[in-house]
Order: C-alpha cells, then sequence, then structure tokens
C-alpha cells in the first residue's frame, strides 16, 4: 500500500505534532465529514451566485476563510508554522484548489446543483488514474473499467455534441480535474507539516486567485463585475467559508491516511446529499439522463469499493498463509 511520505527526522523537535498514517479506515471516515462540509459550501454558493460576480465571490469566501483558520492556528499554536506556507507542494495545492473553486461557482451559477455534483463524482475515478500513473499505485484491469465506466456516466451528464448539452458542463469537469490534482498534491505533503498551515496556504492563494479575477471581471464587464454584497449575501459567504474550512481540512486529513485510490472512492456519499439539497431549496429533480450517468458513476465507484475490500481480505490470508510479500494477493489476480 503507498503511504504518504514521513518527515524526517531533521527539524522534528520542532515540528508541529501529527498523527502518522492511520490507514484507509481513518481515511474513509476523514473523507465523508469533508464531503458532508464541502456539500453545504457549495449550497452556499449556489445561493449567492446570482448576487456576485464569482472572482468577487471566492475573494470574500476565501478572506472570511483566512481570518477562520488565522485564528485557529494562534489558538492552537499553529501560527509559528506559518513559513511552513512557502513550501511549493502547498502552493501548488493552493493553486489547483483557487482554479477549482473558480470552476466550480461557474458551473454552480448555470447548472443546477445535483448536475454539478454528478459530475464531481468523477473525482475519485479520476484520482484513482492519477495515482496510478503519478503515485504508482496498483491499479488492476477490472478498476481501470470501473473509470471507464464511470468516464461514461460523466459524458451522459455532460452529452458533448448533443441537444442536452451545456457549455457550463465544462466548467464542472475542470472543477474535477482540478480538484484530483489537489488530491495528489495532498498525499505529497510531508507529515511534519501542520495541517492548519495547509488549509490556511490554501485560503490565502484562493484570496489572491479570486482577488485577480475579480480585477479582470472588473475590466471586462465593468460594472457587473463588481456588485454590492446585501447583509444576507454576506452571511452566505461567511457560512460559505466556515464549511468550506471545515472541508478543506478533513480532506487534508483524508489524503494523508490510507491508499488514496480506496478513500477518495468514498467521496460518493455527496451525491445524495446534492440531491436531497437540490431538491429542499431549488426544487431540482434531474432529468432521465442525469439518471442514468449518475447510476453508472455510483456504480462505477461502489464495484471500486467491493473490490479494494476484496483486496484487502485476499492480502490478510495470504499474510496468515506465510506469504510476506503478498504474492498470494498477486498471483489471484486480484486487482
Amino acid at each position: 500500500m503507498a503511504t504518504g511520505p514521513k518527515g524526517s527526522a531533521a527539524g522534528a523537535v520542532n515540528a508541529p505534532s501529527q498523527t502518522e498514517d492511520k490507514g484507509n479506515i481513518h481515511g474513509i471516515i476523514m473523507m465523508q465529514f469533508s464531503v458532508f462540509f464541502f456539500g453545504t459550501n457549495d449550497v452556499f454558493n449556489k445561493l449567492v451566485a446570482d448576487g456576485l460576480a464569482t472572482g468577487q465571490m471566492i475573494l470574500f469566501r476565501s478572506l472570511f476563510a483566512t481570518v477562520m483558520v488565522l485564528i485557529l492556528c494562534v489558538a492552537m499554536r499553529h501560527h509559528k508554522y506559518i513559513y511552513q506556507g512557502l513550501n511549493p507542494i502547498l502552493l501548488l495545492r493552493g493553486l489547483c484548489e483557487a482554479l477549482s473553486a473558480i470552476s466550480c461557482l461557474v458551473a454552480l451559477k448555470y447548472l443546477p446543483l445535483a448536475n454539478v455534483y454528478a459530475v464531481l463524482q468523477s473525482i475519485p475515478l479520476i484520482t484513482t488514474a492519477f495515482a496510478a500513473v503519478f503515485l504508482r499505485e496498483a491499479v488492476g484491469i477490472r478498476r481501470w473499467l470501473a473509470i471507464l465506466v464511470g468516464f461514461v456516466g460523466v459524458m451522459a451528464i455532460v452529452r458533448p455534441g448533443l441537444d442536452g448539452f451545456n457549455f457550463y458542463s465544462l466548467f464542472a469537469v475542470s472543477a474535477a480535474l482540478l480538484a484530483s490534482s489537489r488530491d495528489l498534491f495532498t498525499r505529497q505533503i510531508k507529515a511534519d507539516i501542520s495541517l492548519w498551515v495547509v488549509t490556511l496556504t490554501t485560503m490565502i492563494v484562493s484570496a489572491l486567485g479570486g482577488g485577480i479575477l475579480a480585477l479582470f471581471q472588473i475590466t471586462v464587464e465593468g460594472d457587473q463585475g463588481w456588485q454590492d454584497p446585501t447583509t444576507l449575501k454576506l452571511l452566505y459567504v461567511a457560512g460559505a467559508a466556515l464549511f468550506l474550512t471545515l472541508g478543506q481540512y478533513y480532506v487534508s486529513i483524508a489524503m494523508k491516511n490510507g491508499q488514496i485510490s480506496v478513500v477518495s472512492s468514498f467521496r460518493y456519499v455527496s451525491m445524495p446529499i446534492a440531491l436531497v439539497y437540490g431538491y429542499l431549496i431549488w426544487g431540482e429533480v434531474p432529468d432521465s439522463l442525469t439518471w442514468f450517468g449518475i447510476v453508472l458513476i455510483l456504480a462505477s465507484g461502489i464495484y471500486t469499493i467491493y473490490r479494494e475490500r476484496q483486496v484487502a481480505r485476499l492480502q490478510r490470508q495470504g499474510k496468515r498463509e506465510g506469504d510476506p510479500n503478498n504474492l498470494y494477493a498477486a498471483n489471484t489476480g486480484i486487482e
């Protein structure tokens, strides 16, 4: 099982207290927290989408979140590790998050919540593929087939070239690709780096990205590029910032525990969350082709989870039979 890099002994005395890799179960539990927080964050994002320009929304939300994380850093005495935010991996992770947020907010503004989240369900599939290519995690033919089925599901929702195609679906696809890249960078973060600093760096980079986009929108769109927010809209933004902060923190923990291709597969709980939110708040009901895509994506994810449990069981059996190199599991073709 591929694991995240552990911090070197050098500088360990001054490093923040970090837990070591606790395995797949801990990572899966943390992932459930993160997808709930991210889903609730996106509800607030959609509520404010028509009242603020995209760059303005990201800027305000990120500034709120930055203040929240700074307060937590000071309260937990992690502020002395803020210098770690200059780590290139953290900056790249923040850039991916900023670009993903921009893409996601554009998609949320013009698409039903369930449609956006249906496309975002491809994140575990993309992450699994990325983990196989870039992290050399073992992904066999059956999981690759599951990834292919999930991709077909995404295409059923996006519908390129068909009458039901919506250009803004491509922003949802872009958000999924960038979020998967963010998760891969998260996996490369050393164990002696504070996760609160990781979250703070992400928020600061997102604020800079939102500010740049806001300036661009003001230049191109004039008055439409900056809208005076109402008190209610600011409260929505503050709510989004709170849940985004919690989501970022817990997804960092999730990606640093267990095997990334396994932990990421458990994002699928976000789909029913999005369906419930979409129906209760906006009365959104997906059409038949979208439901078909959702079923394919969920089926591919559930199958991946099933295969991972089967792999773990056979590997444990192989170890019990005195096979320290897990050759039993390899020879059964369980991947």
